[in-house]
């Protein structure tokens, strides 16, 4: 089990030490998919996440609880408990984590012929050399479209091409039919004076 004081170390050096060479042996991660296990542990315990089919992970020192169900992806620092107890239900973990629902994140950063890769929200922006990104492959080519990340139904994240919207041409007036004629009101008030 990873103990709290080894993961604010590793917190810790993957903040203050982000100007050194060795800010980049931190490595950073994100996930995603359909939280299909969760368990909520009582502090000082780590939560443990299921995201699809993937393998249990631990969750420290973030923020946000994920909910059965939900579509989502979580990033942060990447963190293996190198003795762990046996059988140890999650012997990865992620440190310092982030979650947003999988509809908010956007296209894709990158995009080749067999992988898009996708920038996790702030991490773009982030002092750390190494921003968590998520990297699928991509089974059809994306042409003009948008790479964006959806949810197979094992809950697993799989990259889909969405056409992006073109913009639609301006609509012409169609001439109106001639009015023949139009009702006299002068004779209405002739009528009302007699």
């Amino acid at each position: 089990m990873l103990t709290r004081w080894r993961i604010l170390l590793v917190v810790l050096l993957a903040t203050f030490g982000a100007a050194g060479p060795a800010a980049a042996l931190v490595p950073r991660v994100a996930i995603c998919g359909r939280v299909t296990v969760f368990v909520d542990a009582v502090p000082p315990a780590d939560r443990i996440v299921t995201l699809g089919t993937q393998e249990p992970r631990r969750l420290s020192l973030g923020s946000g609880v994920p909910k059965l169900g939900e579509e989502i992806c979580i990033w942060g620092t990447d963190v293996v408990n190198v003795n762990p107890p046996v059988p140890d239900p999650a012997p990865k973990g992620i440190v310092g984590y982030a979650i947003a629902p999988v509809a908010s994140i956007g296209c894709a950063e990158v995009v080749t012929a067999t992988a898009a890769s996708f920038v996790m929200p702030g991490e773009g922006g982030s002092a750390l050399p190494n921003s968590a990104t998520l990297t699928i492959p991509l089974n059809a080519p994306a042409g003009s479209g948008c790479v964006r990340i959806a949810v197979d139904a094992q809950g697993n994240p799989v990259a889909v091409v969405v056409p992006r919207a073109s913009t639609p041409s301006p609509a012409t007036a169609s001439p109106s039919s001639p009015v023949r004629s139009l009702p006299n009101t002068s004779t209405l008030a002739d009528r009302a004076a007699r």
